[in-house]
């Protein structure tokens, strides 16, 4: 579950296009040049601008696994992830704390829990001999349910998507971008325009694919620099 607080821009075309227009010494007072400037800057590549709007929330529902994937991402970005050391785990429950990535394989999904629950019972021994939750902390399992506070800059947020949007993103990692995205969406006309538009797949954003295995999705980039060097063939001049 992901929750948008408060401190979020609800409006962040409008300040885009604000910060931009003091710089360009342009009149700032009126909203709607304000997100038409946004959107120029924004579709020019001068996305420096996007660094002002920022995005707070509260992620939780989703594995550490996730969570750790989440941190690769170190611009623009800051977080807080709950405690081990001060949060007891012992009464989490094994069907609906940790993640459960076997859900259509019945067999594999009773392994997996049975090895949870070896864990979580090795962990509330441990306490129970005395040692601290900080201690007995270093079994848990990277499958576990976590929740941390997150803040993100629009521009950093672009980057996150167009990566984790990706099909070749873990599968886990796309659902917390794709729900995140439709939280997002419901905030404002403003933020409409950016999840359609600079919340997508990084072949939508570069109309072309780099991955090395690619998906089929869109062209690969070197299938497009073949069309490109057919073109200037076809239409060279004589």
């Amino acid at each position: 579950m992901i929750t948008i607080l408060p401190q979020t821009d609800r409006e962040p075309l409008n300040t885009i296009g604000y910060c931009a227009g003091v710089c360009w010494n342009s009149p700032v007072d009126d909203k709607e040049k304000n997100i038409k400037r946004a959107k120029s800057c924004i579709l020019s590549g001068h996305t420096r601008t996007a660094e002002y709007p920022e995005v707070y929330c509260i992620v939780e529902g989703y594995s550490a696994r996730c969570i750790r994937e989440l941190y690769t991402h170190i611009i623009g970005t800051t977080r807080l992830q709950s405690s081990t050391r001060y949060v007891d785990a012992k009464n989490m429950d094994v069907e609906q704390d940790f993640y459960y990535p076997f859900v259509a394989n019945p067999e594999a999904t009773e392994v997996y829990k049975e090895g949870l629950t070896n864990i979580m019972q090795t962990y509330e021994k441990l306490e129970e001999l005395g040692y601290p939750k900080e201690d007995a902390a270093n079994i848990l399992p990277l499958g576990m349910n976590t929740k941390i506070v997150w803040k993100i800059n629009l521009r950093a947020l672009m980057h996150f998507m167009n990566m984790r949007l990706c099909s070749r993103a873990y599968k886990e990692i796309r659902q917390l971008s794709n729900e995140l995205k439709a939280e997002l969406r419901k905030l404002s006309t403003e933020w409409e325009w950016i999840c359609d538009n600079l919340l997508v797949p990084k072949c939508e954003a570069m109309g072309y694919c780099d991955e090395a295995k690619s998906c089929g999705r869109k062209i690969t980039k070197e299938q497009m620099l073949e069309a490109v060097e057919e073109w200037k063939k076809n239409h060279k001049k004589d």
